[in-house]
């Protein structure tokens, strides 16, 4: 029987590790460049953990494993929870602020489509101890330069901007109760049409004046449009604008946008998404304030801000943009035994190891002929071969030959 691969998940063959490994690397050089430290999570939480503050769309794609026993548990679909406990473990020990960053793989059972996928990778970042304004700044600079170290620009892509107590307090302004089925079918607003979202609130038992209003609120692109706010709203929009000044360097990068609302159910301040400028593609990046998680998780009460970069989206505008660079997977050196004789195949795999120093280096395991060796060294695109036989071992002399210009030279073992 042939098996093929799980629905939803993806095979890593090289030139797509490769790939994976430059975004990687990208993100994580900067964010150590921002002083954080990496940390690692494991892949199952306890159920209840995962389920602890999520709406019942996000509970419905956690993926739940079988029961052995009394606890149930599931496969993380964030980094951000997972961190919080690990903080919570040694929040009494540890320094404040704690800044955290993790790249692991996330699941979410859910329709697979374009850059979405049931299993798939997460670039995450987490400060905890801090509800000053430069936090959430610094945070959005760093996915900011995250993005242009892979070569994109504020022509490609930018940072939606909102508040979570500002859109609450304008919700209650308007006298509409339900707040957070509401701010569910804000966060839809800009992957539907305007009659979808009207008949979505019209569901939720908003009258006609409360949805019009609301519209009309959230297309807002400037906050000094903004009158007649409760008190919970005026201390959102005070703590965006204080966000917005210390962004005033990045403002080509920044757009206020009252639909941003973020799925999640435990953000709580400052709320940010991240998207390609031609709106072909889902988030790239989202993330914002949860000053009331590690209370409910059980932690002394501590303020927190974070954010995800989702790696497959992201890797579809790259490779639009051009800007993946061509893998290089090739070897240096190909080092090829061309005699089925103990001291000859010793003799390669000892130069083989002193290359291995400085170079990327293979040797043939298969005992092929000289011209199977070849034929081998060509398709895996290996840059030069050393040619180890008889005489080689007699002289202390290899023939090495590079593959791209199909030079031959003489080298002293000894030299290499």
């Amino acid at each position: 029987m042939k098996f093929q691969g799980v629905k939803g998940a993806r095979d890593w063959y090289p030139e797509d590790r490769a790939t994976f490994n430059w975004m990687a690397n990208a993100f994580r050089q900067m964010a150590v460049k921002y002083g954080f430290l990496e940390v690692e999570s494991p892949a199952i939480e306890s159920l209840a953990l995962l389920c602890e503050k999520e709406g019942e769309e996000i509970r419905q794609q956690i993926f739940t494993l079988e029961k052995k026993g009394s606890e149930q548990l599931g496969l993380r679909f964030d980094l951000t929870i997972p961190m919080a406990r690990m903080f919570i473990t040694k929040q009494k020990e540890l320094p404040k602020p704690v800044k955290w960053f993790n790249i692991g793989r996330m699941w979410r059972y859910e329709a697979p489509q374009k850059g979405r996928l049931r299993e798939f990778y997460q670039f995450g970042v987490e400060i905890f101890g801090s509800d000053k304004p430069e936090t959430d700044a610094q945070i959005i600079s760093l996915i900011i330069d995250s993005f242009q170290a892979l070569g994109l620009t504020s022509k490609d892509f930018y940072v939606k901007l909102n508040n979570r107590n500002l859109l609450q307090g304008i919700l209650e302004s308007f006298g509409i109760g339900n707040i957070a089925d509401v701010m569910t079918v804000i966060d839809k607003m800009a992957k539907i049409s305007e009659e979808e979202f009207v008949a979505e609130l019209e569901k939720l038992k908003l009258s006609q004046t409360q949805i019009k209003k609301l519209d009309q609120t959230l297309k807002l692109r400037d906050l000094k449009q903004l009158r007649d706010l409760n008190e919970l709203a005026q201390q959102g929009k005070g703590e965006l604008l204080n966000v917005l000044d210390l962004l005033e360097d990045r403002q080509e990068f920044i757009q206020v946008d009252l639909t941003v609302a973020r799925g999640l159910a435990y953000y709580t301040g400052t709320v940010f998404e991240v998207y390609d400028r031609a709106g072909k593609y889902r988030a790239l990046a989202g993330g914002g304030r949860y000053d009331q998680m590690v209370k409910l998780f059980g932690g002394e009460p501590c303020s927190a801000t974070g954010f995800g970069v989702g790696f497959a989206t992201l890797g579809l505008l790259l490779d639009e943009k051009m800007l993946i660079p061509e893998p290089d997977v090739r070897v240096d050196y190909y080092v090829a035994p061309i005699k089925d004789d103990p001291k000859v195949i010793m003799l390669a795999n000892t130069i083989a190891a002193k290359l291995r120093k400085d170079f990327r280096v293979d040797v043939d395991l298969m005992r092929r002929s000289m011209s199977k060796q070849f034929e081998y060294a060509t398709k895996i695109k290996a840059k030069n071969v050393i040619i180890v036989g008889d005489n080689e071992l007699k002289t202390g002399v290899v023939t090495v030959k590079n593959l791209e210009t199909g030079k031959e030279e003489k080298k002293k073992i000894a030299l290499l």
